[in-house]
């Protein structure tokens, strides 16, 4: 399609999501509006000797109900995560991806670092049993496109198939790149999002070292608050969300959760300025006395 055409209209017609607040749609949803929350002590490690010890981590989560167990072994807890996702959006939408052209329809799924897990774990077979310990499947379960892999083997599409990385932008990122790629005639049917499993050690390490995670462990369901005066970090969580599918409107009104028409990425960064000046700027006094509201 010539980029001067009008684009093709973008429905999003199933979701599925597996996170600390709910495994299915309608769980998530309810628990949402009932404004609980899915932040907890961790349990899948010892971290007494971690800063943070809270974080979204989901639990009693059983892959073999979307995935053949052996295969789930072989493969990072992201992409288990991804894979269950992928199906609960697919049940959702209702589509039955026999019928779908497989050389039109394509899956993007990201995930900011992977397989954090299993490259923890065979970091441990090295140092400890040495180089025959680590296992084949190490590289492919740890690389950050399986999720997208895995899951169009699971519905044989052979459309574009990637992932984006983009850190914390990545899911969304994921999203507008299935966005242009129907947009612009590349395919019919995106399956789309982002999976993520870092509620590990040495993920935990890195950013207590950085201090960039919260310290406020006393009242987890408490400790996310990036907009309060008194925040003191981020909190880790691990789950995936995945829309399926994003697909060409071939009729109007089509069903679906909504419309997509466009997106956009932009960096958040700004240059550091330096001043020789003791006193603040007007910007500087203005900010400090508008944190928190009057009453």
């Amino acid at each position: 399609m010539a980029y001067n055409q009008p684009r093709r209209k973008v429905v999003v017609t199933g979701i599925g999501v597996v996170t600390a607040l709910g495994q299915t749609l309608d769980e998530f949803w309810s628990n949402l509006l009932a404004g609980r929350s899915g932040i907890s002590k961790v349990t899948s490690f010892d971290t007494t000797d971690f800063p943070c010890k809270i974080g979204g981590e989901i639990r009693d989560f059983d892959p073999a109900k979307y995935m053949d167990p052996k295969e789930a072994r072989r493969n990072d807890r992201y992409t288990q995560f991804a894979v269950a996702a992928a199906k609960l959006a697919m049940q959702d939408s209702g589509l039955d991806h026999s019928k779908v052209d497989r050389e039109r329809a394509g899956v993007i799924i990201g995930s900011g670092i992977g397989g954090m897990s299993t490259f923890e774990a065979q970091s441990r077979n090295l140092i400890e049993k040495g180089p025959r310990k680590v296992s084949p499947f190490f590289i492919p379960a740890m690389i950050s496109n399986m999720a997208s892999g895995i899951v169009a083997i699971e519905y044989n599409f052979a459309g574009p198939c990637f992932t984006v990385i983009s850190a914390c932008a990545t899911s969304t990122h994921s999203l507008g790149e299935a966005l242009r790629t129907i947009q612009y005639g590349d395919a019919d049917v995106m399956i789309a999002g982002g999976a993520e499993a870092s509620v590990t050690p040495l993920s935990y390490a890195g950013f207590c070292s950085m201090k960039a995670l919260t310290t406020n462990n006393d009242v987890p369901e408490k400790a996310s608050r990036p907009f309060d005066l008194n925040r003191d970090g981020f909190i880790m969580g691990e789950g995936g969300c995945v829309f399926s599918p994003p697909r060409c409107a071939v009729r109007s009104p089509m069903p679906g959760w909504s419309r997509t028409r466009s997106t956009t990425s932009t960096p958040t960064a700004r240059p550091r300025r330096t001043t020789t000046s003791s006193k603040p700027s007007p910007s500087r006094r203005f900010s400090a006395s508008s944190r928190r509201p009057s009453r």
